[in-house]
């Protein structure tokens, strides 16, 4: 699953932090769609196999992940405080 080691959410102050970090930028939904699509091209650019299940999952993922960071792109958004690292599989969120 993604999500990373509980020493790096530990050190790095987890999502939280992560949110924190891209927060408050007034990004919209064009800069997220954007965003997307260079990550697919990084993607084919780093040579990762063709395999069509795991392009699907890591898509499927940077799309969910975009647009949970863009929900907190206004000025005026309110982070909750205690937010936790979410857990993604090859099923999606879990």
């Amino acid at each position: 699953m993604l999500g990373g080691p509980a020493v790096y959410s530990a050190r790095s102050g987890g999502q939280e932090a992560m949110v924190r970090l891209h927060a408050h930028q007034g990004a919209d939904a064009e800069f997220g769609d954007r965003f997307v699509a260079c990550f697919v091209a990084a993607i084919d650019s780093a040579g990762l196999p063709r395999d069509a299940e795991l392009r699907s999952a890591l898509t499927a993922y940077m799309i969910w992940a975009t647009r949970d960071v863009l929900a907190f792109g206004p000025k005026d958004a309110v982070i909750p405080s205690g937010l936790t690292v979410p857990r993604w599989g090859w099923d999606g969120l879990g």
